[in-house]
């Protein structure tokens, strides 16, 4: 019943601003299990410079290194095996958005060591957190928001779910913009894609509210009007800045709504190929926005108070975007053999899709599908 309240859960604590990494400096406990994103966070001398911090506090760690893919069900259960015998009491996710929800997955199974994955498909099944240890987690991306939401996806049968659980909210997020100066521009744009598309998806969920609205808007502002200058000038550690307190609002908000169809669409599809979530959303973005917005007058409510005041100057945007940073346009050549009418179906199953706010059809989503093939 708690569960259904229309709640406001924060990170006990958020740490901010370039150089805010040092916070790990003053951590208390014993042993911490890192688990940390790609070669650039290594070659630039981040993963040393946490660990420093970790030793000036005293605290012996376990690293696991290079997490690059969406997690899935056998990776979970690989990396868990390196925390059989730890009795870790802070578990850190370093990196971007699959990394983070790795420490979450990870961290419910540490808690939980009889309890599969699997077991936590249903919305806040996830037992009480916290009996053994803390969760700190670091973006060095901006855009999944993971580091404020409470949710974590992992594929599981060959199937993308979103994990639900506040329990997810960790206890320390530290953003810090010097984490985000090494990523190439597609990731950039591939991350702060979603962290947009959280914004307009809440503030259009069946579930959204004057609050949550509010942190989709000024989120996805932050975003519009700093992404480009980032993509021009990556050194630009203020845009930097605005660009991750953009993906922590609109992670925020979709963290107490929910998202939508796009996001429905984009998990059943990324299910099938290979495709980073955030480029599938620059596809899937305005097909689904045109549908929803022949029932939802809020896509252009959004769009006007984000400064775009419609949906042809957001496509302009998109697609200026997709060209100057090379971005895949269409998904048909990465998933020749998917059958349509299936992933149509699939993707009314996913939990994205109830707080859509136009009911979504297989015909619809078929629809989008073969528009973007």
């Amino acid at each position: 019943m708690l569960n259904i309240l229309p709640r406001v859960i924060y990170p006990r604590e958020m740490v901010i601003k370039k150089g805010s990494l040092i916070r790990l400096k003053f951590l208390d406990g014993k042993k911490a299990f890192i688990i940390c994103g790609g070669q650039s966070f290594e070659k630039y001398g981040y993963l040393e410079k946490l660990e420093k911090y970790l030793a000036a506090s005293k605290i012996e760690i376990v690293t696991v290194k290079r997490i690059i893919k969406d997690p899935t069900e056998d990776s979970i259960n690989t990396i868990m095996t390196q925390l059989k015998d730890l009795n870790a009491d802070w578990i850190i996710g370093v990196g971007g958005g699959a990394v983070m929800d790795t420490a979450k997955l990870i961290y419910a199974l540490y808690e939980n060591r009889n309890i599969p994955l699997s077991d936590f498909k249903k919305p806040h099944s996830v037992p009480e957190l916290r009996k053994k240890a803390k969760l700190c987690l670091i973006p060095t991306t901006a855009g999944s928001g993971s580091e404020v939401s409470n949710s974590a996806v992992v594929t599981i049968n060959n199937k993308k779910n979103p994990i639900i659980s506040n329990h997810f909210i960790p206890d320390i997020a530290i953003l810090d913009p010097n984490l985000t100066i090494s990523l190439p521009p597609k990731i950039t744009v591939h991350t702060s894609i979603d962290a947009f598309t959280h914004g307009i998806e809440s503030y259009c969920s069946s579930l959204n509210n004057a609050l949550t609205n509010s942190y989709s808007v000024a989120g996805a502002k932050l975003i519009i009007e700093n992404l480009e200058e980032v993509i021009v000038s990556p050194s630009n550690i203020i845009a930097r800045e605005k660009l991750m307190y953009g993906s922590m609002l609109t992670g925020l908000a979709q963290s107490m709504t929910s998202v939508g169809g796009v996001h429905a669409l984009s998990h059943t599809v990324a299910s099938k190929i290979e495709l980073p979530h955030g480029n599938l959303n620059a596809i899937f973005l305005i097909p689904m926005l045109k549908f929803n917005m022949q029932e939802s007058p809020r896509i252009e409510e959004f769009l006007q108070q984000i400064g775009l005041g419609g949906i042809e100057r957001l496509e302009e945007w998109i697609s200026r975007i997709i060209e100057n940073t090379k971005m895949v346009k269409k998904w048909g050549a990465y998933g020749k053999e998917i059958n349509v009418n299936e992933v149509s179906e699939a993707t009314l199953e996913d939990i994205c899709a109830r707080t859509n706010p136009r009911k979504l059809t297989a015909e619809g989503v078929k629809s989008i599908l073969e528009m973007t093939f």
